[in-house]
């Protein structure tokens, strides 16, 4: 019975720390510095609310992980708290086995673009409906243009 407890909370762990920290990761290395990138070359209305929003979140994602590190900690220590941090240490292969994805990548892009439409101009919104693969490769070759000046 210890053995099953065991891999379901390692399981557990796995999902808990693959879901916070590739959120958090998300947030903190591609939708802020992406979100600062987009005001810079005025692609989003002023005024957004982009980044405070992510910094919501990210305080959001902490919070949930640390409401269920916590009872582990505090009442499994020995058993239970264990096989969580096995879980969380798998699930941070995981995140480094996958790490380019976490990129400027057309599934990253669409999510954030679908995310935060309401702070695009109505003319990008347009065009991401009619084509996203086209309003990607307009706002990739914008900010390469970006790094080249």
């Amino acid at each position: 019975m210890i053995f099953v407890i065991a891999t379901v909370v390692i399981f557990f762990g796995v999902i808990i720390f693959s879901f916070v920290a590739s959120n958090i990761i998300l947030i903190l290395f591609f939708a802020i510095p992406f979100t600062k990138k987009l005001e810079g070359k005025n692609l989003l209305k002023p005024n957004n609310h982009i980044i405070r929003n992510y910094i919501v979140t990210l305080f959001i994602q902490l919070v949930v992980f640390f409401v269920i590190t916590t009872p582990f900690y505090i009442y499994f220590l020995d058993s239970a708290f264990i096989s969580l941090v096995v879980g969380y240490m798998f699930g941070m292969v995981g995140i480094i086995i996958k790490i380019k994805e976490f990129g400027l990548n057309l599934n990253n892009f669409s999510d954030y673009f679908e995310t935060n439409s309401r702070y695009f101009w109505e003319e990008l919104i347009i065009k991401y409906n009619e084509d996203k693969n086209k309003i990607f490769d307009f706002v990739t070759a914008i900010l390469k243009d970006n790094k080249q000046q």
